[in-house]
C-alpha cells in the first residue's frame, strides 16, 4: 500500500497518538513507584498504550499514581 493509502486509512480510522505517564500494578516492580512515559494510541473509539504491557515483569499499567502503603499499621 502506498504511504497515501496508509494515511488515508489513519485518518478514516481516526488514528491517534500521544504520550502519557502510567505505572506498573505490581508493587515489587521497579516501573510501580516511578512510573514510566508510554506511547497511547487510538483507532475506531478504541485505545492501548505501546507497550501494551511492564517490559520488566509484564504487569499490566495503571493510569493513575498507585497510593503510597499506610506504615500505620505496625
Amino acid at each position: 500500500m502506498t504511504e497515501f493509502g496508509v494515511m488515508h486509512d489513519r485518518w478514516l480510522a481516526d488514528f491517534r497518538q500521544s504520550e502519557t505517564h502510567v505505572w506498573c500494578a505490581n508493587p515489587g516492580c521497579d516501573n510501580h513507584a516511578d512510573g514510566v512515559t508510554v506511547t497511547v494510541c487510538s483507532e475506531y473509539g478504541q485505545g492501548w498504550c505501546e507497550p501494551e504491557e511492564c517490559w520488566i515483569c509484564n504487569g499490566t499499567w495503571l493510569h493513575e499514581e498507585p497510593e503510597e502503603p499506610d506504615d500505620d499499621d505496625e
